[in-house]
């Protein structure tokens, strides 16, 4: 369940501690928390490096059975890991850095490669700093996030977090909320291979674990962009979809293997988007329903990317599919550990 938003929300953002539990003990800083609204009292209780941090699970997992029945987990296609942040002091007396990393839930997994998205801004490309770089700041009643390009200083994206939702947990495990399987890549541990388990259903939640449901909104229109054909690339120079062809009115018909559709002129609209030429679909793309597809001029070529629209909520897929919806789920430390200690692989 590797989500492209997730990756630049959690530390990457890939991101990422402490002790600590869902309570909203320590601010951090000498700063009041008087003046501080409720979601932003909640996103401390979490995001401080002294509540233990935010820390987003994702995963993806695949299994090979001997002959006896026993199942293993495959190291070299599997992962099951945490996006990790935190921010040393509130926000309430300025920016805050964020801090980010990751963390393997299970000791015989690495971490994969991660990529925080490349991004088109004011006419040029730029690389998302991994591990993801970010200042916290307060905007009003909210929480806001700005991204970092590789720079360290241009920022690729802004998301701004309106609603943080604390929830206790206590108990087994195996009788968790149905939403903190459902919503996140700790759904995989529901799956049963061969009758075995993925972890010990009997173990219970750490004292003080919690989660927290989150919120965010894109601040501004944000132009993703990436390889459009082979080869792959990582860095400012994507791989475009036309070397040759340097205007989009000629560019036009395009198969799009990627969205298993042919694109003709009439199928999108031609405007100026971040600081270059765009062709942007008139439907949305994705499983979400709030990515356009767009080609854009760029460097003589053709290239390609999806458009977010500035206000968009960021939504996820569940992890067996269906309805969008709104909602990240991050797990505080102790909910983190209580995970990595219940694992059967």
């Amino acid at each position: 369940m590797v989500n492209k938003y997730a990756i630049l929300i959690a530390g990457p953002v890939l991101l990422l501690s402490a002790c600590g539990g869902g309570s909203s003990g320590n601010s951090g800083s000498a700063a009041s928390t008087s003046n501080l609204s409720d979601a932003q009292k909640s996103y401390e209780s979490f995001a401080l490096a002294s509540n233990g941090g935010l820390h987003y699970v994702d995963g993806s997992l695949s299994f090979s059975t001997s002959s006896t029945g026993a199942v293993s987990v495959n190291p070299s296609s599997s992962f099951f890991f945490t996006a990790d942040s935190s921010i040393p002091q509130s926000p309430s007396s300025g920016p805050q850095p964020l801090t980010a990393g990751t963390t393997s839930l299970a000791s015989t997994l690495k971490v994969p490669t991660i990529s925080n998205g490349r991004f088109v801004v004011n006419g040029a490309i730029y690389v998302a700093a991994v591990p993801a770089q970010a200042r916290v700041s307060y905007a009003g009643s909210n929480v806001q996030e700005d991204y970092l390009a590789a720079d360290g200083s241009t920022v690729v994206r802004t998301l701004l977090g309106t609603s943080y939702t604390a929830v206790s947990l206590s108990g087994l495990i195996s009788a968790s909320p149905s939403e903190l399987f459902t919503n996140s890549a700790l759904g995989l541990l529901t799956n049963t291979i061969n009758g075995q388990t993925l972890y010990n259903q009997q173990t219970s939640w750490q004292t003080g674990s919690a989660y927290i449901k989150v919120v965010r909104h894109a601040v501004g229109d944000e132009l993703f962009t990436n390889d459009c054909v082979a080869p792959a690339t990582t860095g400012n120079n994507p791989t475009p979809c036309s070397a040759t062809i340097s205007t989009l009115e000629n560019f036009f018909p395009y198969a799009s293997a990627t969205d298993g559709k042919s694109y003709q002129l009439a199928d999108g609209q031609i405007v100026t988007l971040a600081g270059v030429r765009a062709w942007v679909s008139n439907a949305t793309i994705g499983s979400t329903g709030s990515d356009y597809r767009v080609y854009y001029q760029y460097n003589g070529g053709i290239y390609t990317g999806y458009f977010l629209k500035d206000g968009t909520t960021l939504q996820l897929v569940p992890l067996g599919g269906g309805t969008p919806q709104e909602n990240y789920y991050f797990l505080n430390n102790a909910a983190m550990q209580s995970i990595k200690s219940a694992l059967n692989f």
